[in-house]
């Protein structure tokens, strides 16, 4: 069976990232996968500190609700990360658990993670024009190929 994490970045629980975050659900699920699904701004989760203990340790020492997530993402086949455009850019909630995924990267930018993942940015805006920010979240997702996924695709 596939497993499906989403880290839903908005600070509004129930709007629309959380819908968009419904719909690959019933979309993954309908296919057989199990999913586990993270609002971010509902749990402690406190800022990468620079210390680089995980570096050595291959484990973030902070701890807070982050722990569960990293065994969750080490685990999934899947990661989709969802957010509402604010700044231009992903949630600050989002970008302090992306910031937090560095336990997951090693010496030489190399993942410690399996390759093979999938990871899904799905964007919520209220823009008419749909690619005003698609730049940046290429960007994004090609920061994110240390994961272990293949090359991300937009549309």
């Amino acid at each position: 069976m596939k497993k499906i994490v989403i880290l839903n970045g908005s600070p509004h629980e129930h709007r629309c990232t959380a819908a968009l975050a419904d719909e690959v659900i019933k979309g993954t699920g309908n296919q057989g996968a199990e999913v586990k699904s993270y609002y971010l701004n509902g749990m402690n989760i406190k800022g990468c500190q620079g210390c680089r203990a995980c570096t050595e340790k291959g484990r973030c020492v902070q701890q807070d609700d982050m722990q569960e997530v990293f065994d969750e993402i080490a685990n999934a086949d899947g990661i989709v990360f969802a957010t509402p455009v604010y700044m231009w850019q992903m949630s600050a909630q989002l970008k302090t658990a992306v910031d937090r995924l560095l336990p997951f990267l090693r010496p030489g930018y190399n993942s410690s993670l399996e390759s093979g993942k999938k990871v899904l940015i799905a964007v919520t805006q209220g823009r008419e024009d749909t690619s005003f920010f698609r730049h940046y979240f290429e960007h994004v997702g090609n920061n994110l190929l240390f994961l272990g996924s293949d090359r991300i695709k937009s549309s």
